[in-house]
């Protein structure tokens, strides 16, 4: 619990989980004293999911809500003149699994954050404070946030809400989909129904998010990567320019003659990229780009090697190789006329370090598509999925995590359908 707000002039005000405050006033740092109104009355039980406004304007004291998603509170019409002391009670459904989040708030002690239930029926109780009408509002931490070697970064990009309405400096948004222009650093994140955080693709290279508090995904969102596809059946996608995570591996256009192969990548050894069809008249495709990793390095499974999504060799000169994403397909045979389908490109690496994460949406890293052929020539061979690398102190949700392979591209004609390709690594480590 929040056991006290000091003000600079004097005595600290105690504010209680699911109790009524006894201080009538609070001293502010100028030194007046700002009355504390009497919020003893309730507002609920009723559900709440999604964006939830809290009221403050009848001076209602408690909050008592049912959670039938993933919901984010807040506080609206704060009393000027007036501080206030409000409790949520916040109860999850018979399901469970709902994140919790509160915009706006200061969590106290500094670099704290809140630890909520998530079973089924369980109960959250959350008190806040504000003396200077919801300027500052300040609410239970409960919990250190950057154990693990501050590996979640320091939040200084603060709490963030993608909803479609939200818009934020080190994030671009257009048409239900946001993107970063940076490595960030947040509080918390709330990635709401209907809304995708594309973390690479199109223009965006791949770049790494980290959060110091929860990062909540509802049932319908999603934290993607993408990969630039081909611009038509024959024509090879490139991937984009680094970030701070190097991208998957561009892909071969297909010919009229026999398939280039795909690009080879340093990755998890036995995997590759999906072989391109060979054409009606024999001709090869092109084989997968492969998924290696030379002797001596291992795949980031502890930190700080993990933090960087880079492996090491200590025997090595140079030692630190950063992962990229996927192997690229192969290119579909061409007969002698029609292009075979180009490779698909390689997904691209997806990096998320949270102290927690609520998943009830979509997580995913997948490769790109081999390209489709007609007449006798073959389909071109699907991209490997993308790394995924999750940090995090804990997990739930029932949403799902892929680094799946790119499908093979289709053939009209006579020619071979290409390969998909094979899924990359997905690394959960567990802080």
């Amino acid at each position: 619990m929040l056991k006290s707000v000091a003000s600079a002039g004097g005595a600290a005000l105690g504010v209680g989980a699911a109790t009524v405050a006894t201080a009538t006033s609070a001293e502010a740092a100028d030194g007046t004293v700002t009355p504390v109104a009497p919020a003893t009355t309730t507002d609920g039980p009723s559900d709440a999911t999604g964006n939830v406004s809290l009221d403050l304007s009848t001076g209602t004291g408690t909050f008592i809500r049912t959670l039938t998603g993933d919901t984010v509170f807040e506080f609206v019409n704060w009393p000027s003149g007036m501080a206030m002391e409000p409790t949520v009670i916040a109860t999850q459904d018979s399901t469970g699994g709902h994140s919790i989040a509160y915009t706006n708030v200061t969590w106290l002690p500094s670099g704290t954050v809140p630890l909520y239930e998530t079973g089924a029926g369980q109960v959250n109780i959350n008190s806040f404070f504000s003396d200077d009408a919801g300027v500052t509002v300040y609410g239970q931490g409960g919990t250190s946030a950057g154990g693990g070697f501050g590996v979640y970064g320091d939040g200084s990009d603060g709490a963030v809400v993608l909803d479609g309405t939200n818009t934020y400096s080190f994030l671009g948004y257009k048409n239900g989909y946001y993107w970063p222009t940076r490595d960030v650093f947040l509080s918390s994140l709330a990635v709401t129904s209907g809304i995708t955080l594309q973390l690479s693709g199109g223009t965006t290279p791949a770049f790494k998010v980290f959060c110091s508090g929860l990062a909540s995904i509802a049932s319908g969102g999603q934290i993607v990567t993408y990969v630039n596809t081909a611009s038509s059946g024959a024509t090879g996608g490139s991937n984009l320019a680094t970030g701070s995570l190097a991208p998957g591996a561009s892909a071969p256009s297909g010919v009229t003659g026999a398939g280039a192969a795909g690009t080879t990548v340093l990755g998890q050894s036995g995997k590759a990229a999906g072989a391109g069809g060979a054409a009606a008249s024999g001709t090869a495709g092109g084989a997968g780009g492969k998924s290696n990793l030379d002797a001596g390095y291992s795949l980031p499974r502890a930190l700080p090697w993990a933090a960087t999504m880079a492996a090491y060799a200590p025997n090595v000169t140079n030692g630190t190789r950063f992962f990229p994403g996927g192997a690229s397909g192969g290119a579909g045979a061409g007969d002698g006329s029609n292009s075979g389908g180009a490779g698909g490109v390689g997904g691209n690496p997806l990096f998320l370090a949270a102290y927690s994460i609520v998943n009830n949406g979509t997580i995913s890293a997948k490769g790109g598509r081999g390209g489709d052929a007609s007449g006798g020539a073959g389909g071109g061979g699907g991209g490997q999925g993308g790394p995924v690398m999750l940090i995090y102190s804990t997990y739930s949700g029932s949403g799902s995590i892929s680094s799946a392979g790119g499908a093979g591209g289709a053939v009209t004609g006579s020619g071979t359908a290409g390969s998909a390709g094979e899924a990359s690594w997905i690394i959960k480590l567990v802080n």
